[in-house]
């Protein structure tokens, strides 16, 4: 398969660059392994070392046979490690499988860190992100690989397409409060290049994966069937041995049916004839996977946000589409529950731009009454961006009604508001004042 670029790139090679253990966080089949063989490209085969985990026969022994590791590491580079003159590469592979190597890789960074640069990637953020805080703590730099963004699948389906100005400090300014008329204008004028493909492109993807594999195929239904099964046999058997696979997976679908509507967890676990405990402790599972997100309402007292519903969305609406039955396109266009599909592939895209920000922005959602709710708010650095997020190719004025309420409540408490947007699949523009509407595909 064609390797595509990633954003996560240039911060990976920050990591590397500065001595820290890169960690990478993904669910599987995001691409961290090619990832990493890509940026290892260049190394010399002699001064790198990849090591899988999920072959259990390597993991028994490198845990329990004392020194094995540090041996592995020699024989491949054929001396001794504070006699290598290059930098070895050191890749550990799904190492959430094995966490008695966390205190070897400690051992061996500390004592050889100028000679030793260390890579670990991992399918479970709680397998893999609480050994590294115990053993490498202030060592280690964690990133996250999501699925595509809709840049990266673009470019990925359409690998000669090139639109000039780069998109990345024009969302991170959208996400920081730092879009203005200027950044506005840069972004409209990046949308007239490949427009017709970008369209077409974005409104295809919004039931289909965007997973590296089955990004941009026709029929990528046998992929999502595979990834689902190969995920309940595998990831979540070896995170919590499910006995019950066929419940889980019936709270799979419950979930993908309750998309992007506040979750009532006692009622949702009737539903499927289990307890909310039960129901709770499987989304968890889904959580430490990373293949899901929630969002918290948008409340002034934090401690009042922990006891309001969360809305929860599947990482990628392709998975989310696969739980739902397949449902019909054209079936979902005239019932209007693909404005449902829209709204979660506008949240998680926000949600994958969001994992590459340093300043970790937070998106929750705000509900006062049925008229006066917002589909998303972002929050960062003491500002608060409410977001509309609409199917429609046209504007409406009713979309301002509940963002302009939404500054109207928190303006007396001194919540900075420094513009509105709407996520639609129009064109770019300025709607009212600090208000722009700005499409979907021009993130692409």
């Amino acid at each position: 398969m064609r390797y595509t670029s990633r954003r996560l790139e240039s911060q990976c090679e920050e990591a590397l660059g500065e001595g820290k253990v890169l960690v990478v966080l993904g669910a599987r089949q995001t691409g961290k392994t090619t990832l990493v063989r890509h940026l290892l490209e260049g190394i010399a085969e002699r001064s790198k070392l990849f090591l899988n985990m999920d072959d259990h026969f390597l993991r028994d022994r490198l845990v329990s046979t004392e020194g094995l590791l540090r041996r592995t590491i020699e024989d491949k580079a054929g001396r001794p490690i504070p006699s290598m003159q290059d930098r070895f590469h050191l890749v550990i592979d799904e190492a959430q499988k094995a966490p008695g190597l966390f205190e070897m890789v400690k051992d061996l960074v500390d004592s050889h860190g100028a000679h030793l640069a260390v890579v670990l990637t991992g399918s479970s953020a709680l397998g893999l992100h609480d050994p590294v805080a115990e053993s490498l703590a202030g060592r280690a730099r964690i990133l996250k690989l999501c699925p595509f963004s809709l840049h990266e699948g673009f470019r990925h389906v359409h690998p000669d397409s090139g639109t000039p100005g780069d998109l990345a400090p024009l969302v991170s300014a959208l996400l920081a409060g730092a879009f203005d008329g200027r950044s506005f204008k840069e972004l409209a004028a990046r949308c007239r290049w490949h427009a017709l493909e970008k369209r077409a492109f974005v409104r295809s993807v919004l039931t289909r994966p965007m997973f590296p594999e089955p990004c941009g195929r026709d029929k990528p239904e046998p992929w999502i069937r595979d990834y689902l099964a190969t995920y309940l046999e595998k990831d979540i058997q070896a995170l919590a041995a499910v006995g019950n696979v066929a419940l889980f997976r019936s709270c799979m679908r419950q979930l993908a049916g309750l998309t992007g509507s506040p979750m009532k967890w006692e009622t949702a676990a009737q539903q499927v004839g289990t307890t909310s405990v039960t129901l709770r402790k499987y989304v968890g599972l889904l959580d430490q996977t990373l293949n899901v997100i929630s969002l918290a309402p948008f409340v002034v007292n934090p401690v009042a946000r922990v006891v309001r519903a969360p809305k929860l969305y599947f990482l990628d609406q392709g998975l989310m589409w696969g739980l739902r039955g397949y449902e019909d396109r054209k079936l979902l266009d005239v019932t209007g529950m693909l404005g449902t599909y829209m709204e979660a592939a506008a949240i998680t895209e926000l949600a994958k731009w969001c994992a590459l920000e340093t300043t970790s922005p937070e998106l929750r959602f705000w509900s006062k009454t049925a008229v006066s709710e917002v589909d998303l708010v972002i929050s960062n650095r003491g500002f608060h961006i409410p977001v509309e997020i609409k199917l429609s190719e046209r504007f409406d004025r009713s979309w301002l009604r509940g963002m302009d309420t939404f500054e109207a409540d928190h303006r007396r408490l001194g919540i900075a508001v420094p513009y509105k947007v709407i996520l639609y699949l129009g064109d770019p523009a300025l709607v009212a004042p600090r208000t722009y509407a700005i499409p979907l595909w021009g993130l692409a």
